[in-house]
């Protein structure tokens, strides 16, 4: 065993996603000594900020705070902390600006023009941006190192353990800051807190996200919350079956699928597909899909009315759509009941025809239209998880909570390992920004912490 360096970093960061680069280079300008750990190879893709379709939600002229508050407390059902979600409500013009003098550039969805900016190139420029820029402010990144332990002395950091393919190392630090991801990659502890049926999901995010950080910070007190929650996605069957093509393009949810009806191998609608726009319900679906519907699967049915909007974003083998002049011959292409799926469209188009819609069961709340013109298609889908929404709790300071809700002296934690601030669902695009803008206050704190015990 060896030290790495006989006098203590100042601040030393775990992960080089969104959130660890945004701490390191926000201590960085507070004059701290920084280091970055990272367990990945350094000329790979990894992360989830590498993954990521590049979204950042912030708050615009037509997408006031009170209204981006609304939308987070809705798709949480009231759980998600509101004072974490103010602050990052609050912080997210400033954190694209932030990003934007780190070189990202942006184009803004047409759809939706006040709900969120989205990076040029996705994830995939994105992460490399942020890696430059951390690399521009000499700032070291020790790849391949994996942290395996931290020590505290009297209540107070002393180091870290960490794993290289040289052995193990120790680093002195004053400040730490936790940024691993979630725990999304390790089947073991996704299967003890989402359920047995987690087995079923395509995993969609970074396969070193395997919950390092969340198993060593628990092992110091840190309480851990809403840990059986997770964010994922409707996704076409292709990732599932073909999965190097999600290994080496990413994986996209599939859009615009509200004109369309969802239904299970029996041929039995099992959700609300109008209950709201796509990007506030596509975690939510997935996740019933994957978790409750036989198989795993469910069939997206639509019409040639539909044929343009609704996107699978998928482009790998049988990309599709399936395709079929009658709902009978599509029905039997998808190895369903000939006269369950016809007997689901019928009523459906019957309750669009007088407007009871919203009074099925389960209800079409909006976008409710007849399929009734051929071509018939439908994509195969089925659930896929991107992160957990679990993880530390911390406070507006990024301070990591012991289970006695005290803070753990020089812990600091930001990004997709801390939880609080997502439950139940997902609006999109939300996740980078509270990665950015809590990493940067996890840096500033953690450098004025070790300035303060220097």
């Amino acid at each position: 065993m060896s030290t790495i360096k006989k006098k203590a970093v100042d601040v030393l960061v775990i992960g080089d996603g969104i959130a660890g680069c945004m701490a390191a280079l926000a201590a960085r300008k507070r004059g701290a000594d920084v280091m970055i750990i990272e367990k990945s190879q350094p000329n790979v893709p990894h992360g989830n900020t590498a993954f990521s379709g590049g979204a950042l939600r912030r708050v615009s002229r037509e997408y006031p705070a009170t209204k981006y508050f609304a939308d987070i407390m809705k798709v949480s059902q009231g759980q998600a902390d509101a004072e974490l979600t103010r602050i990052t409500i609050r912080n997210s013009r400033r954190a694209k600006a932030d990003l934007s003098r780190l070189g990202i550039r942006w184009t803004s969805p047409n759809a939706n023009p006040g709900r969120a900016d989205s990076v040029v190139g996705r994830g995939a420029t994105l992460a490399p941006a942020l890696r430059k820029a951390v690399k521009k402010a000499k700032i070291p990144i020790l790849y391949e190192t994996k942290l395996t332990d931290i020590s505290l002395s009297n209540g107070s950091l002393e180091n870290v353990k960490v794993q290289k393919k040289t052995g193990t190392q120790i680093i002195p630090c004053k400040a730490l800051v936790i940024s691993t991801g979630g725990f999304q990659a390790n089947r073991k502890l996704v299967t003890q807190y989402i359920g047995k049926g987690a087995h079923r999901l395509v995993l969609r995010g970074d396969k070193k996200s395997t919950g390092d950080g969340h198993r060593i910070a628990a092992k110091l007190g840190a309480r851990l919350i809403g840990m059986e929650g997770y964010h994922g996605g409707i996704i076409h069957y292709g990732y599932k079956k073909y999965p190097r093509v999600g290994e080496v393009k990413g994986m996209r949810s599939v859009k615009k699928y509200e004109p369309g009806i969802l239904v299970n191998r029996q041929g039995k609608r099992f959700v609300d597909e109008g209950e709201d726009t796509a990007d506030k319900t596509y975690a939510k679906f997935g996740r019933i899909i994957a978790l409750t519907q036989p198989g795993g699967i469910a069939y997206l049915i639509f019409d040639s009315k539909a044929n343009d909007r609704v996107d699978p974003m998928y482009d790998g083998p049988e990309k599709g759509p399936i395709e079929a002049m009658t709902i009978e011959d599509l029905a039997k292409k998808l190895s369903i009941a000939s006269s369950r799926l016809r007997s689901t469209v019928d009523a459906f188009n019957r309750a669009v025809d007088d407007g009871t819609n919203a009074k099925l069961t389960p209800p079409k709340s909006n976008f409710a239209q007849r399929i009734d013109r051929p071509p018939f298609y439908a994509y195969v889908v089925t659930g896929g998880m991107t992160f957990t929404f679990g993880g530390i709790k911390i406070n507006s300071k990024a301070e990591v909570m012991s289970k006695t809700t005290s803070v753990i002296s020089g812990l600091y934690a930001a990004g997709e390992v801390t939880g609080g601030f997502f439950y139940n669902n997902y609006p999109a695009g939300s996740s980078l920004t509270r990665c950015a803008v809590f990493g940067e206050i996890a840096g500033k704190n953690a450098a004025d912490f070790a300035r303060r015990k220097a």
